[in-house]
């Protein structure tokens, strides 16, 4: 199906995998909906490497052990879904930021950088540095996953904040909703100076990929496609009304999604819900990824939102839902273009699980 055909021992059944992504893509099924199950094998096969590292930095800083962490969950995870062995070269969601020369700390959970545009008056003099120390090190982590990988798992692209976020981020998201109403023209330069960068960072791994062979792309959705993929978001706009979503941010996101062979939008808290008629009229994007969050469960609480995504003809990924909550989901929603991602506790359950999703060929049968 693909043009360069994908080769993994750990996942044998990868082309049937892809025929089911993309015909997720078009919105189509060809034996069951899209599902990845994610569940470990009731032994493992490779054992979890344990490592003690000196500080928080150093761990989230050692290549090796991020590989070796890769290729262990590669080889423990149950692969009877659709789930697909990534490894995501990670250095947190505000990389991108950092070859911008912003500083950045590191916690167990998560990293984050220092503001590093302290007057907006001095946005021209912002430029992205692919020399950037992080930068470099993130394209070593890439690197090193394309070659430990190869035939283990499929190297993802690394979590990429353009846009409003990055904007945020360089600016501090306070100082940014203020500069928003005091200078929305100096805003809009900023926006635009920031713009041309994310497809430079994009194709610095995405030409590493095809280098080594890969041609498909993946990331922390874990969905893909032969080409470029990827997972537009702007989390920041659960700060700001859709009027100035509108102004500010949505031509920009049209952009991502027009450089995108596929994508799938991150719509991040009910914060951020009031922007999504805005999202639904983005020709070229393809799915929503909605993410209710936490104490704002269960997913069935959401099928109002998820039929509105379906009823615009756009795809949508369903984090969660149980074996009961499936019914649900089943009865109220169209299986074509829904990718469905629950949990499951035991190989058993997770084939429990699957057994009813493929009984799921339209709405309401299942």
């Amino acid at each position: 199906m693909y043009t360069h055909p994908v080769a993994l021992e750990t996942k044998p059944n990868f082309d049937k995998t892809a025929e089911r992504m993309e015909a997720f893509w078009h919105r189509a099924i060809i034996d069951r909906p899209f599902a990845q199950i994610h569940a470990s094998k009731a032994q493992a096969v490779r054992p979890w490497p344990s490592k003690k590292h000196a500080s928080v930095r150093e761990r989230w800083l050692d290549i090796d052990h991020a590989v070796d962490v890769a290729l262990a969950a590669a080889e423990n995870a149950w692969q009877g879904s659709d789930t697909i062995p990534v490894f995501m070269p990670n250095l947190g969601p505000e990389i991108m930021t950092a070859g911008y020369g912003a500083a950045m700390e590191f916690s167990e959970g998560t990293s984050w950088t220092e503001p590093c545009l302290a007057d907006l008056a001095d946005f021209e003099t912002l430029k992205f540095d692919p020399d950037n120390v992080y930068i470099k090190h993130l394209m070593k982590m890439v690197e090193a996953g394309l070659e430990r990988g190869k035939g283990k798992f499929i190297t993802g692209l690394t979590d990429i904040h353009p846009g409003g976020d990055l904007a945020a981020s360089i600016r501090n998201p306070q100082d940014f909703c203020t500069d928003l109403i005091d200078s929305p023209e100096l805003s809009e330069r900023l926006l635009a100076k920031l713009q041309p960068d994310f497809p430079v960072f994009y194709d610095m791994q995405y030409d590493a990929m095809k280098r080594h062979g890969q041609y498909v792309t993946t990331s922390w959705t874990n969905l893909f496609t032969e080409g470029r993929y990827y997972i537009p978001s702007n989390d920041f706009s659960c700060m700001v009304s859709p009027e100035m979503f509108n102004r500010f941010f949505l031509k920009r996101l049209e952009e991502e999604c027009a450089y995108l062979d596929h994508s799938l939008y991150h719509l991040d808290g009910p914060g951020a819900l009031c922007h999504l008629p805005a999202l639904l009229s983005i020709k070229d994007l393809d799915a929503i990824q909605w993410v209710y969050g936490a104490g704002n469960g269960p997913c069935t609480k959401w099928m109002h939102v998820y039929q509105e995504i379906q009823a615009a003809g756009k795809g949508l990924q369903i984090f969660g839902g149980s074996l009961e909550e499936l019914d649900t989901i089943m009865e109220h929603l169209n299986p074509e273009g829904v990718a469905l991602c629950p949990w499951a506790s035991s190989e058993a359950e997770a084939e429990a699980i699957l057994r009813k999703i493929s009984r799921w060929t339209k709405k309401g049968v299942f």
